[in-house]
């Protein structure tokens, strides 16, 4: 089982607060507070991307998240506003020593806006203790897809296990709680009974629940590389909800099934054809 969270006060504790703007069809950075260990880029367009889709990159200029660490970012996208978030790469969670590092995102989507929250897993270290949060709050047709996942690597070699592991995914559309996903597990029992990595995918705002998770279903069935993990789908009609859950041996077969799967969670949720896209 896993064991209870440390409950000492924590150190660094950093919010970061990020806002977009839609103008034109364009989506922008209208405001931000972004102290270290945050970093971002400057926001950009891809080409083969939907219209008006903004990108931004987190960095982090602190080499991983450390024992009682609480860093917490705030994004608001105002209505029209469509934005990708993801990460420059994995954040490591280093060794507790006692201490948990909690970290959280809360993103607030105005009247028909979409967002991505993509970020590369966090990998767990041997004695890391972890405490995350992701709250989405969606007003009348906004659309979100959400990523959280996880792997674990010792660099020693010798089979070092991580402490603790504690989650909660809520969702909400319009003030009305949609969904709670909570986890809770230690190194133990992560070794016994989960493979090597982990990632969990939300679609929210989904107008038809079930001929998403069906067009999905679809898709993977199709995939050689969704052969190599096990893998479930959800649909939650009543919620306007789809989750897509991904069990693999190592993060080289979790990401060699993410990296092309952004464009058929777009295409699935919204409607919209993009090209898959690499870091």
């Amino acid at each position: 089982m896993a064991r209870d969270l440390p409950s000492r006060p924590p150190g660094r504790r950093l919010e970061a607060r990020l806002a977009f703007r839609c103008l034109d069809g364009r989506t922008f950075l209208g405001a931000q507070l972004t102290p270290h260990p945050f970093h971002i880029t400057r926001p950009f367009a891809l080409p083969g991307d939907p219209e008006g889709l903004a990108s931004l990159y987190l960095q982090s200029s602190s080499g991983g998240l450390y024992g009682d660490d609480d860093l917490r970012l705030s994004v608001t996208l105002e209505p029209g506003a469509r934005l990708h978030l993801t990460t420059q790469a994995s954040s490591v969670v280093h060794a507790g020593r006692g201490g948990v590092a909690r970290q959280s995102c809360r993103l607030r989507l105005g009247a028909g806006a979409h967002a991505e929250y993509l970020p590369d897993p966090l990998i767990l270290f041997p004695g890391a203790a972890f405490c995350g949060a992701l709250e989405l709050d969606l007003a009348p047709g906004a659309r979100a897809i959400l990523c959280d996942s996880f792997l674990t690597h010792d660099p020693a070699g010798a089979g070092g296990l991580f402490e603790a592991l504690e989650t909660t995914v809520s969702i909400r559309t319009e003030g009305a709680a949609g969904l709670i996903d909570r986890q809770c597990t230690g190194g133990a029992d992560w070794a016994r009974r989960c493979a090597g990595a982990l990632a969990t995918f939300y679609l929210a705002g989904c107008t038809d629940a079930r001929a998403v998770a069906a067009d999905l279903n679809a898709r993977l069935r199709d995939w050689p590389a969704a052969r190599e993990v096990f893998w479930g789908i959800e649909a939650m009609p009543g919620r306007a909800l789809v989750a897509l859950r991904l069990l693999a041996p190592d993060g080289r077969r979790l990401g060699a099934l993410t990296a092309p799967l952004l464009p058929a969670l777009r295409a699935a949720l919204t409607g919209w054809d993009s090209a898959a896209r690499r870091k």
